[in-house]
C-alpha cells in the first residue's frame, strides 16, 4: 500500500508539517495580530488626543468655540472613526461630529479626560469612537496571502511527490524485478525509459550485479560438475583401494591359514608315514598279516579324514559367499580355534572361551571369522615374541546387554606399546619385520566391524598384554 512505502510516509509526513504550520500561523493571525493591530489602532489615537487635548483645553478656557469646532473637524478626518464628541462637566455636549463613510458593528470606544494645564482642573471628557475596519481588511489580506502562500507550496509538494513517486516506482519495479529473481535460471536486464541520472545508476549497477550472479551460478554449475565428476572418481577410487584391500587381507589370512593347516597336517602326515614303514618293515621280515595290514590302513585312512576335514575347513572359511544373516557368534570362534589349534599347541598356547550370551548378531559369517582372525593371530604374533616366557594364554569373553554384544579378546603377549597404541588400526602399519605382516589386518578389522556390524574396534592394555574389545548390534 501507499502508507507503507517511503514515498507515501513522505506525503504524510508532509501533510502533518503542513497542518502544523499553517493551522498554527491562522491561529497567531486571529489572536495576536488583531490584538496587535488594535493596538496601534489606539496608540495612534492617543498621539493625535494628546497633541490636541492642550489646544482643546485653551479653546474652552478662552471659549472659542468655532475654533474649537474647526480645529476638531481638522484633526479627525480618519476614516475609520465613526463620532467624536467632547462633553462638558455638566454632561452638556460642547461638540459632535458623525462620520457616517464609516459604519460597522464593530467598534472601539477611547475617552480621555481634558485638564486646564495651569490648573488641572478638568474642563472635559473627549470621547472617540472607532471602527476596527483597517485591522479587518488588514487581516484579510494576511489570510489571502498566507492562503496563496500555501497554495503556492501546495503546488510545489504535489509537483515535487510526482516526481520522486515516479522515480520511486522505477525503484519499486526494480525492487520486485530484483525479489522475483531465482538463482536457479538467468533472467533479463531490467529495463526503463527513467532518465535520470541516479535511477540509471542504480539499475545499470543492478544489471552488472545481477550479470555477475548469473556468470558465478554457471561457474558453480561447471565446478558442481566437475566436483561430482571428482567424487565418483574418488569414490570409484577409494571401492578399488578397499577391494584391493580387502584382497590383499585375505591372502594375508590365506597365508596363515595355510601355515595353519601345515601344522594341523604335520602329525597325521608323521603318523601315516610311521604306518606305512611299519607295514614295509613287516613284510620285508615276513611278519606282515592281515590284521596288522587292516591295524595300519585304519591308522592311514582316519589321518587321511582328519587332513581332508581340514582342507574342508579351510575352503568353507575362504568361501566368497557374502550372504547376511543372523548368526550365533560362538559357532565361527570355534571354527577358527579348531583350524589353529594345532598351531597354538605347539606354540604352546592355551586358549578359553567364556560365553556369557546367547543372543545373535546379524552380518556375513565369513568377515566375521576373518575378524577374529586378525586378532588371535596378532595375540599369538604377541605371545611368541615376548622372550622372556614360554608359551601363553588367549582368553575370549563373549558378554551383552540390552542392545549390543561385546566380544573381549586378551593374551598375555605384553600388549601394545603407548607410542603406537592409537596408530595400530592404521593401513599398512605394523610392528611385525622381515615382511612378515602387511600392517592391513586390524584395519580391514576395523572396517569390517564399523561398516558391517554397526559397532566399534578398541584396545587397551591390561597388566598381562592387550584387551581387544569387540562392539556390536544385536540381531533385530
Amino acid at each position: 500500500m501507499m502508507t507503507h512505502s517511503l514515498i507515501g510516509k513522505f506525503a504524510w509526513v508532509f501533510w502533518l508539517l503542513y497542518i502544523a504550520v499553517i493551522a498554527p500561523i491562522f491561529i497567531f493571525i486571529q489572536i495576536n495580530v488583531s490584538s496587535v493591530l488594535n493596538e496601534s489602532e489606539k496608540a495612534k489615537v492617543e498621539l493625535v488626543t494628546q497633541t490636541l487635548k492642550p489646544i482643546i483645553s485653551a479653546y474652552l478656557t478662552f471659549e472659542q468655540q468655532d475654533m474649537l469646532s474647526d480645529t476638531m473637524r481638522t484633526f479627525f478626518q480618519n476614516p475609520n472613526i465613526l463620532k467624536v464628541s467632547l462633553i462638558g462637566t455638566n454632561q452638556k455636549i460642547i461638540f459632535e461630529q458623525h462620520y457616517p463613510h464609516s459604519k460597522t458593528e464593530e467598534t472601539t470606544t477611547f475617552s480621555t479626560p481634558v485638564s486646564d494645564s495651569i490648573t488641572h482642573q478638568k474642563q472635559a471628557t473627549l470621547v472617540i469612537s472607532y471602527s476596527n475596519k483597517f485591522v479587518h481588511d488588514l487581516q484579510y489580506k494576511l489570510f489571502l496571502q498566507l492562503i496563496l502562500l500555501s497554495l503556492f507550496a501546495l503546488l510545489i509538494f504535489s509537483i515535487t511527490y510526482l516526481y520522486f513517486r515516479k522515480q520511486f516506482f522505477i525503484l519499486r519495479l526494480l525492487s520486485n524485478w530484483m525479489g522475483s529473481y531465482t538463482i536457479d535460471k538467468a533472467s533479463e536486464p531490467f529495463k526503463s525509459d527513467n532518465t535520470n541520472t541516479e535511477i540509471l545508476t542504480i539499475t545499470s549497477s543492478a544489471n552488472k550485479m545481477l550479470e555477475t550472479i548469473d556468470n558465478y551460478r554457471c561457474q558453480m554449475e561447471q565446478i558442481n560438475n566437475e566436483l561430482e565428476h571428482r567424487v565418483e572418481t574418488e569414490i570409484t577410487k577409494r571401492r578399488e583401494k578397499e577391494q584391493l584391500l580387502v584382497h590383499q587381507s585375505r591372502l594375508a589370512a590365506m597365508g596363515e591359514m595355510i601355515e595353519s593347516i601345515a601344522h594341523q597336517w604335520r602329525q597325521p602326515l608323521n603318523i601315516i608315514g610311521l604306518a606305512i614303514a611299519d607295514i614295509n618293515m613287516k613284510r620285508a621280515l615276513g611278519l606282515l598279516e592281515d590284521a596288522e595290514i587292516e591295524k595300519n590302513n585304519a591308522i592311514i585312512n582316519n589321518n587321511l579324514a582328519f587332513m581332508s576335514n581340514t582342507i574342508d575347513d579351510f575352503r568353507n572359511f575362504f568361501n566368497m559367499d557374502k550372504e547376511c544373516l543372523n548368526f550365533d557368534p560362538i559357532q565361527p570362534i570355534n571354527e577358527i580355534f579348531t583350524l589353529l589349534g594345532e598351531q597354538l599347541r605347539y606354540a604352546n598356547i592355551t586358549y578359553l572361551i567364556h560365553k556369557k550370551c546367547d543372543d545373535e548378531i546379524f552380518g556375513v559369517v565369513n568377515e566375521f571369522k576373518q575378524v577374529i582372525l586378525n586378532i588371535v593371530n596378532n595375540a599369538q604374533d604377541a605371545i611368541k615374541s615376548k622372550q622372556d616366557q614360554i608359551g601363553g594364554k588367549i582368553e575370549v569373553t563373549l558378554r551383552c546387554d540390552a542392545h549390543h554384544l561385546y566380544i573381549d579378546i586378551s593374551d598375555t603377549g605384553g600388549g601394545v606399546p603407548p607410542s603406537i597404541v592409537e596408530r595400530i588400526f592404521d593401513p599398512y602399519f605394523t610392528t611385525k619385520l622381515h615382511k612378515k605382516g602387511t600392517g592391513i589386518g586390524l584395519y580391514m578389522s576395523k572396517v569390517i566391524i564399523e561398516q558391517h556390524f554397526e559397532g566399534s574396534l578398541s584396545v587397551r592394555n591390561t597388566h598381562e598384554g592387550a584387551l581387544f574389545t569387540l562392539t556390536m548390534a544385536l540381531s533385530r
